[in-house]
């Protein structure tokens, strides 16, 4: 248990900085750029990282799976290593030749060869992705200490290099380099640990293993990586750039939530490959319940504040997402809750063909959901269709679960109750101070602060939840004897 506190908190911090960074970097691109250049660089981020995902070949969830039972065998692990960099080296070049014929078809949607010079890279440095390792051998620490560290020098980076609406390329270069350093960072710890070199043997065994989870990446990067190329293919760059940030930040701030899985998935593949039913209950029904203290108040909040949100972080040139943040307010829960379904649930217990289908029929009715909607609607069809996308996904993944394990206790109603009552609260909060302060970066340094503290202080000391108090006081007495440690 302590390892998952600690575990959690690392996660948390990583969390954060996914939350933070965006927040100092967004506000300064949106004012430094217009929404044509913010397009097209989503467009040929969007684009190039669904090859990625191609090229992943699933390797991720089942490499984190994989090391997980292999961790303790050394030799073992070793080979295991070698045969996955080997399957993803020859997935990576099969996929080149698809990114090149793709690239060639849609040159006029992109027509910059610094864009594509970038993209390229990109790809390249992908050959090495190995954060499987790291995850599966629960090493939140170097995974945090890492990506923290990259995020400071990227964004030191961008405030630096752009400087006007030319430098979209610039602002591209700096995201892809970012993911350069955290792809060698990486590679060369994993070889000093388990060493060089790949094994190109024995990968069929893998590939039989493999075929359900790699469907399974592709369908769930539809809505994640190509709804800003779906978006411009029925639209304007400028309706892109008008999506592509209030997207990002409920994204950003989905991961709060769902980043926690990668916490959990490991204990949970452990319980379960050991029988432990209790233990397999107990892991679900802890990440359950984070979600959901944590998603619906960040729906309201997001919501009730869109339009501070949208002036305050984006400036004159993107007022017009504030609507779009209203539409995708619920989206932080619907993703959550859904995902909490597939990877702890699901997934870690060998139920990846159930999951499958249902990310089909919910990527099935996406694309054209998004196309039709976003000839009519632009950006706001856009959002509606990944809303409407994730609210079919979780309704499918719930009905998976209670088919396949109709004993599992995966929600707690009470503790849902008690987050809308709390969260409607923040509608007093939010209009009161309206009234008081009018500017919109007041509003947000005054309400959010405000409203996160009525909301956890009320449901520790006055609802009394078990589970709030519970992880209030893991967190405390982890940071307590932190600091203790330091001391000594």
């Amino acid at each position: 248990m302590a390892t998952i506190k600690r575990n959690l908190l690392y996660n948390f911090l990583l969390s954060v900085s996914q939350v933070l960074f965006p927040l100092l970097s967004i506000p300064y691109v949106a004012r430094v750029l217009d929404p044509e250049g913010v397009g097209r660089v989503a467009f040929i981020d969007s684009f190039s990282y669904y090859f990625v995902v191609m090229a992943e070949l699933g390797i991720t969830v089942y490499g984190i799976r994989e090391v997980v039972k292999l961790r303790d065998e050394p030799e073992r692990l070793k080979r295991l290593v070698k045969e996955l960099m080997g399957l993803r080296v020859i997935s990576s070049s099969l996929v080149m030749l698809l990114y090149a014929i793709m690239m060639w078809l849609l040159w006029d949607r992109i027509a910059d060869w610094r864009l594509l010079g970038f993209s390229v890279t990109f790809l390249l440095i992908n050959f090495l992705a190995c954060d499987w390792y790291f995850m599966g051998m629960e090493r939140f620490g170097f995974i945090t200490i890492r990506s923290i560290s990259v995020r400071i020098l990227g964004l030191i980076a961008l405030f630096v290099l752009v400087k006007n609406t030319d430098d979209f390329a610039t602002y591209y270069a700096v995201m892809v380099l970012s993911a350069v350093a955290i792809g060698i960072w990486n590679y060369g710890v994993m070889v000093r640990e388990q060493g060089g070199g790949f094994l190109f043997t024995g990968l069929k065994a893998h590939l039989k293993k493999l075929w359900v989870i790699y469907l399974i990446g592709l369908l769930y990067s539809i809505p994640l990586m190509l709804d800003n190329v779906l978006l411009r293919l029925a639209s304007v760059a400028a309706a892109v750039g008008f999506y592509t940030f209030p997207a990002r930040l409920v994204r950003i701030s989905s991961n709060l939530l769902t980043d926690s899985f990668l916490v959990f998935l490991p204990r949970v593949t452990y319980h379960d490959h050991r029988q432990e039913a209790v233990a397999v209950q107990e892991r679900l029904l802890q990440n359950s319940r984070l979600v959901v203290l944590l998603s619906v108040p960040m729906g309201a909040g997001i919501y009730l504040l869109s339009d501070q949100l949208a002036a305050a972080y984006l400036g004159d040139k993107f007022l017009p997402v504030a609507a779009n943040l209203r539409w995708l307010a619920v989206f932080p829960f619907l993703k959550g809750m859904a995902l909490f379904l597939s990877n702890p649930v699901l997934m870690a217990r060998h139920q990846e063909k159930s999951y499958l289908r249902n990310l089909a029929v919910s990527s099935t009715c996406y694309i054209p959901l998004a196309l039709l909607l976003s000839v009519y609607y632009a950006d706001a069809g856009a959002c509606m269709a990944l809303v409407a996308a994730e609210l079919i996904l979780l309704l499918l993944n719930l009905l998976s679960v209670r088919r396949l394990f109709p004993g599992l206790r995966i929600f707690d109603w009470r503790l849902f109750a008690e987050a809308l009552f709390l969260s409607a609260l923040f509608i007093l909060i939010v209009f009161g101070i309206k009234n008081i302060v009018h500017d919109a970066i007041p509003v947000l340094l005054t309400t959010i602060p405000v409203c996160i503290a009525v909301y956890f202080l009320l449901f520790i000391y006055v609802l009394k939840n078990p589970f709030a108090q519970q992880l209030w006081a893991g967190i405390n007495g982890l940071l307590k004897r932190r600091r203790h440690t330091n001391e000594a």
